[in-house]
């Protein structure tokens, strides 16, 4: 019997990575309602706050020093949230689920 190309489990399995960055403060990442944004990488050019409005107002989701910040694991944003730095020019690196 053929196999169905529905037949491979799909829940759970993050999308396809992106990567946005931003240069300066300001959304690095639009919100999109009923979406989750989950960073798995960070590179910013200066010590910044990421959080879910301008200026790092609303949920802080992490403060990152300048440089590199490889996560072992995925910052979920709250849903419907976008993601904005606080200064520097920042790449994030995230999935949507």
């Amino acid at each position: 019997m053929a196999r169905s190309t529905n037949s491979q489990q799909t829940q759970g399995v993050p999308s396809v990575s992106r990567t946005a960055n931003k240069a300066g403060a300001g959304a690095v990442v639009a919100a999109s309602s009923g979406d989750t944004v989950v960073i798995t990488d960070i590179l910013a050019s200066a010590a910044t706050t990421i959080s879910t409005l301008a200026a790092g107002g609303g949920t802080i989701i992490a403060y990152v020093p300048a440089g590199s910040t490889s996560l072992n694991q995925g910052i979920p944003v709250p849903t419907s949230s976008g993601v904005f730095s606080s200064a520097g020019n920042v790449t994030v690196n995230y999935y949507i689920t």
